[in-house]
């Protein structure tokens, strides 16, 4: 009911997209609430950014969100910017040259690890905190901003920092949507992540619990 009370115009479409912050099956609760009350609109917005905030704060006493914006995608971020450059740099210096094909296969195995611990880091980041995937999102932008702003100019793209984005952001939206992983995936990416620290030694020991943790909630087939 858009009435005469002020719940109308470009009020009522402002709180219309503040109740985008809440939870789908508050979202017409709400507006049906303040509609019947006839509140105005920017009395209701500012019910529905206290509501949105109360929810917010709600979501944040959990370890998960702690965990996936602090505890990984941070850090993440920052290691695989400094593995993208490394990897994606072997791999372009020893293409054309037969006699490093060893070495090529080193650096290909390589930019593919990153590309899968990525993938599982999204993934774990979206399944741990739905609610909270801005915080995760501020986790990762914020270093990738700065990092980006200081690169050297040596003519080298950019992107090659940024490889691990897209193979990210599959797995967060695979992660919102399936929660879990199979047995059979989760193991993969469990034995894919104990490799961090074996091949490029304690900066990689973070990365193991994201692993284990797909392998530890991973679905069992039902007998």
């Amino acid at each position: 009911m858009k009435g005469q009370g002020g719940v109308s115009g470009v009020g009522w479409r402002c709180l219309e997209a503040a109740t985008g912050l809440l939870a789908p099956p508050e979202r017409e609760v709400v507006l049906g609430d303040l509609a019947e009350m006839d509140r105005g609109a920017w009395r209701g917005l500012g019910d529905v950014l206290g509501l949105a905030a109360r929810r917010q704060l709600a979501l944040w006493r959990s370890w998960r969100p702690w965990a996936a914006s602090f505890g990984l995608t941070l850090p993440a971020s920052l290691f695989l910017m400094g593995w993208s450059v490394a990897a994606s740099g072997a791999v372009a210096s020893l293409l054309g040259e037969p006699a490093q094909a060893r070495l090529l296969w080193l650096s290909l195995s390589r930019l593919f690890l990153v590309v899968s611990w990525a993938w599982m880091a999204g993934f774990v980041v979206g399944a741990v905190s739905r609610g909270t995937l801005w915080a995760s999102v501020l986790g990762c932008c914020a270093p990738c901003a700065y990092c980006l702003s200081e690169w050297p100019e040596h003519g080298l793209s950019g992107l090659r920092l940024l490889i691990f984005v897209l193979p990210g952001l599959w797995g967060v939206w695979r992660g919102r949507r399936d929660l879990q992983l199979g047995l059979g995936w989760a193991v993969f990416f469990a034995a894919t992540a104990t490799l961090a620290p074996l091949l490029w030694g304690k900066s990689g020991c973070w990365l193991l619990w994201p692993g284990w943790y797909l392998a530890a909630t991973a679905r069992r087939k039902q007998e």
